[in-house]
């Protein structure tokens, strides 16, 4: 039987959260500015007593049926990660998405490629430091860079994507095990040429490659993206909660901090108090996701937070200096990212069509302001 809207909201209310584990970087052996007053926004912690060994089972797909959000206005075909409308199929490149594990600590900046990217997924890693996941696919990068080692739960971030390169410096045993049971193809440093070193940075912050060097790699057989965001439809009004021109967030040691400029219709990026600067301007999307994540400690390297990406947590969701509060839903790493004004109502939260910066920070109290 097919499950109501009430009974998919008790599901979720029940406090579905699972757990997963991660890794650290590549090498290494495996072990047993200013906050704003207009809002600031609580959320809860998860506490558990222990992390398990092993990832947790996923959910049977037979567990929660699909939910559908009826619509009176239709859609038009799109860029599958960019929701840019086009006016025939044959405008999207026939690749699979991409993406690249790339640095942001002090010796790795300026960074190359996160302005060029369709989406972006940044993730706590230490007390010190975040990681961007860039997934390419309308655009290219040349260079793209620095990359560095992955996590566990870049599976769960990433497989939604349908099989995508996965590039990525190499991991400890643990991570690298996890990575090859996954659907993500893995491209890493380890083993795949295309890579190289670049001059004015040191070891390991200095590697690079390209989007089109990782692209002649594409296996037989592999997918196109799917559509892992719902986006606003022609004529649609966008209904905000509020205004928001400003939003700072914690990430552990690292703050962040973005500015709404209406006459390019952007966010542009602000870290521990400066511009953040890429090789080719100040980081910048269109649409500023942030979702409020717990993470475990992973039992793969003890100092490593796993970011558990299946369940429920509350979403922010800023698009054109507005922001709309709700909750995001997943149930399987397979699953679309999927965004609801609330539990009951289950009414989608679309984006407006562009690029698109997804936050994940720590579900605690203090995490994010914004006004």
């Amino acid at each position: 039987m097919t499950p109501t809207r009430t009974t998919f909201a008790a599901i979720v209310s029940a406090g579905l959260i699972l757990a997963a584990c991660s890794g650290g970087d590549e090498q290494a052996a495996p072990s047993s500015t200013a906050a704003l007053t207009t809002t600031t926004v609580a959320a809860t912690t998860t506490t558990t007593t222990a992390a398990p060994t092993t990832p947790p089972p996923t959910i049977p797909p037979s567990t929660v049926a699909p939910i559908t959000t009826p619509t009176t206005v239709p859609d038009v075909l799109r860029m599958p990660l960019t929701g840019v409308p086009i006016a025939d199929a044959s405008e999207i490149p026939n690749r699979p998405a991409m993406a690249v594990k790339i640095e942001n600590s002090k010796p790795a900046r300026p960074q190359s490629g996160l302005n060029e990217a369709d989406i972006v997924f940044e993730e706590i890693i230490n007390d010190a430091s975040t990681r961007f996941a860039a997934v390419f696919h309308s655009q290219d990068a040349d260079p793209v860079g620095p990359v560095r080692s992955g996590r566990y739960p870049d599976i769960q971030i990433l497989e939604a994507f349908d099989r995508p390169l996965y590039v990525w410096s190499g991991g400890n045993g643990g991570v690298t095990y996890y990575i090859e049971q996954s659907n993500l193809t893995d491209l890493s440093y380890m083993h795949t040429s295309g890579y190289y070193r670049r001059s004015g940075k040191k070891s390991p912050h200095n590697l690079y490659t390209s989007t089109e060097a990782m692209w002649e790699k594409t296996p037989e057989g592999f997918a196109i993206p799917p559509s892992v965001f719902s986006y606003l439809r022609p004529d649609e009004t966008l209904n905000a909660d509020a205004a928001a021109n400003m939003i700072d967030l914690t990430m552990d040691g690292v703050s962040v901090h973005w500015e709404y400029d209406p006459d390019s219709g952007r966010y542009f990026r602000w870290q521990d108090g400066g511009e953040h600067m890429t090789e080719t301007g100040q980081v910048s999307t269109e649409n500023l996701v942030v979702m409020m994540t717990n993470y475990l400690q992973s039992p793969i390297d003890a100092k490593t937070p796993d970011a558990q990406m299946l369940g429920t947590g509350t979403v922010y969701v800023f698009t054109g200096g507005t922001v709309r509060e709700g909750v995001w839903l997943r149930w399987q790493p397979t699953d679309p990212y999927a965004f609801y004004d609330n539990l009951t109502d289950l009414n989608e939260l679309r984006l407006q069509p562009g690029r698109t910066f997804v936050e994940l920070p720590r579900s605690i109290e203090g995490t994010v302001a914004f006004g």
